[in-house]
């Protein structure tokens, strides 16, 4: 089959149909599917994943693998590989909450984000394979960051031009900015709390509220809703009404692509332009996923610490 790319979206996202990844891809390939990945932000590879390997090889292309920062989430024989496995038949689940939306509990609800918005150096993207997909639900949504700005009104894209947002390490999403507001905690009172990574860890860092599409120049809204504390330098209740006006403007799903899952699909995405979310499913469904996580830094992000040196060892393994 020729190379084709579909559009997910009118305003971003490809679907690259064409591609074999059980073997090695060639340099005209693989500049096909970089090129339609910085134009697009967003791709799709339908029923590719079929193992590992296949996985593996399409991530290559983007850059070298790193093991995700949620250390004990990653595999101890292939540490590039992230297992997200939510089972309901664990007596002994890794997690001890679920999330209440509109009255209903959803397990693996994640909001609004980019990845690994606590650490001063941010990857470059993820390439997500879904070895089996929940039931009902579960999808995963995408937003453009590029697009986000574009739509901005005028006064406020001056407002925020130049503004540093700090982050931290967040696990309780009620009253985030961006978040739903009637959301709520389940607890699992049998969940056996292994820790995503101590907050100690990763302390506060520093990111830029607008940077730059290296390969383009188009500017990219960079707000993380998830993990946002407050702009820096600027009074908080100031900080807190700024914040969620950005935040309600980025996160407007009327402007996200939300991906149905099929067995073996694979998305890739450019973590420095889009934020993605989880809508989590039902508690009773299992579903099984594998990600790796593409090493990338844009080089703008610090410590808010300016003694913590961004490039200083931080536990990423559990060593």
């Amino acid at each position: 089959m020729a190379l084709q790319r579909i559009r997910l979206t009118p305003g971003f996202g490809f679907e690259i149909c064409g591609v074999e990844l059980s073997h090695p891809i060639d340099d005209e390939t693989k500049k096909y599917i970089i090129d339609a990945w910085i134009e697009g932000g967003v791709l799709l590879f339908r029923g590719a994943g079929t193992s590992d390997e296949n996985q593996m090889r399409l991530s290559e292309l983007f850059g070298q693998m790193e093991p995700s920062a949620k250390w004990e989430l990653n595999r101890e024989k292939n540490p590039y590989l992230m297992t997200l496995l939510y089972d309901p038949s664990n007596i002994k689940p890794p997690y001890k909450t679920n999330y209440i939306l509109n009255g209903e509990v959803r397990a693996g609800y994640l909001g609004w984000h980019w990845d690994q918005s606590f650490m001063p150096k941010i990857v470059r993207g993820s390439v997500l394979r879904m070895i089996e997909p929940s039931r009902v639900m579960g999808e995963t949504g995408f937003i453009d960051a590029i697009e986000a700005y574009d739509r901005l009104p005028g006064p406020l894209k001056e407002r925020i031009e130049g503004l540093e947002v700090v982050y931290q390490l967040n696990h309780d999403f009620r009253g985030q900015f961006g978040f739903p507001k009637d959301i709520a905690v389940e607890e699992r009172p049998e969940g056996n709390g292994l820790p995503l990574s101590s907050d100690d860890n990763f302390p506060p860092v520093v990111h830029p509220m607008v940077i730059v599409q290296p390969e383009t120049g188009r500017k990219v809204l960079k707000l993380s809703p998830m993990h946002a504390r407050y702009v820096l330098g600027m009074d908080r209740e100031e900080s807190d009404l700024l914040l969620e006006e950005v935040a309600e403007h980025i996160v407007d799903e009327r402007y996200a692509y939300f991906h149905k899952w099929s067995p073996n699909d694979i998305l890739v995405w450019d973590n420095w332009r889009v934020i993605h979310c989880a809508t989590g499913h039902p508690a009773d469904n299992r579903r099984y996923g594998v990600r790796t996580t593409i090493m990338g830094d844009y080089k703008v992000g610090r410590y808010l610490d300016p003694t913590l040196d961004r490039n200083r060892k931080v536990r990423r393994l559990a060593d």
